[in-house]
């Protein structure tokens, strides 16, 4: 009898072990399994270049969107816009660690097509933003329409200008989609008045702004206004400007920066075409983040564009503060 109780007990606790070992089996793959809720994405983000406000601007909008989503970003671009080979160089190696989307803001949109196709191919999501390309897998472009925003600076300035007036307009790089279109509104605004044009390119760098204006005053002492299709060859123009005493030509910036916004304020721009880069950056995360979901995103996303003057600048500098947490 006793023989019988000691196998009875042994066979009990044999079969205890083994559903314990069942249990922790079940709970260790349960464990592995990653919800929806848990998983982070890791994003990255290609800029035109990381030495401009404009661009600070719109990372700010992008860190409140990742911090929100809870997803990783990282913000890679070269010293200058017209460095475009490096954007290329940043895409592969982004792609090479295994991001899961791409937001890319290409300075020469031609040159990235074929390194977007490699993402695509990878699973990894595109985000155009700032400036649209012709890439048909992307999940959508974000960004401003610069023909539209450039033509609401030609006719704000057209009520300053008299028939056959000469008008300065100082660009971004040739060959830059964004760059042409503001320039080619801000024409067609002021058709009906025989406008001289004189366009020169100072590739959106403040410094050379500064000898490009100064060569335009040199040939045309006689200019009457100036249109810069972003603010950092706005202020870069004003330089000169202030230097030559000539403040009373009208100038014109583009993109609503801090500094940008500043110059209005204090009468050095006539005034400003102001994007809303916070909301390129914003909206780009947030698109990603649901393309990575398996959501719907609308193909073309307006962030929205107006003109700033000395009545409504104050309004929006605080709220370009807010943005930057000032």
């Amino acid at each position: 009898m006793t023989k019988k109780i000691m196998l009875f007990l042994s066979l009990c606790s044999v079969l205890l072990l083994l559903s314990a070992c069942n249990g922790a089996e079940k709970n260790s793959v349960k464990g592995a399994e990653k919800s929806d809720e848990d998983e982070s994405y890791k994003f990255g983000f290609i800029l035109k270049t990381i030495n401009s406000e404009y661009w600070k601007v719109l990372m700010a909008g992008a860190n409140d969107a990742a911090e929100e989503l809870g997803v990783e970003v990282s913000f890679l671009g070269p010293q200058e816009e017209t460095q475009f080979e490096q954007q290329v160089k940043m895409i592969e190696d982004q792609i090479a660690t295994g991001v899961d989307a791409l937001v890319v803001a290409a300075s020469q949109p031609d040159a990235m097509i074929s390194v977007l196709n490699t993402a695509h191919k990878k699973d990894i999501s595109v985000v155009i933003a700032d400036t649209d390309m012709d890439f048909e897998d992307k999940v959508t472009y974000i960004g401003t329409k610069n023909y539209d925003a450039g033509k609401l600076g030609g006719e704000y300035l057209s009520e300053f200008l008299s028939g056959g007036d000469k008008v300065a307009i100082i660009r971004g790089p040739f060959g830059s989609e964004t760059h042409e279109e503001r320039t080619k509104g801000f024409q067609d605004a002021l058709k009906d008045k025989n406008i001289e044009f004189i366009v020169q390119d100072a590739e959106s760098d403040r410094v050379k702004a500064v000898n490009v204006m100064e060569n335009i005053l040199t040939s045309n002492p006689d200019v009457k206004a100036v249109f810069a299709t972003a603010d950092e060859m706005a202020l870069g123009a004003y330089t000169t400007l202030e230097n030559k005493k000539a403040t009373g030509i009208h100038l014109i910036g583009f993109d609503g920066t801090p500094d940008g916004l500043q110059a209005v304020l204090e009468g050095k721009m006539l005034a400003n075409v102001s994007q809303s880069p916070y909301q390129i950056g914003y909206q780009s995360v947030y698109s990603a983040y649901k393309a990575r979901k398996g959501e719907e995103v609308e193909k073309r996303i307006d962030s929205g564009t107006s003109v700033i003057t000395k009545d409504n600048v104050e309004e929006q500098i605080d709220m370009l503060n807010d943005y930057l947490k000032k």
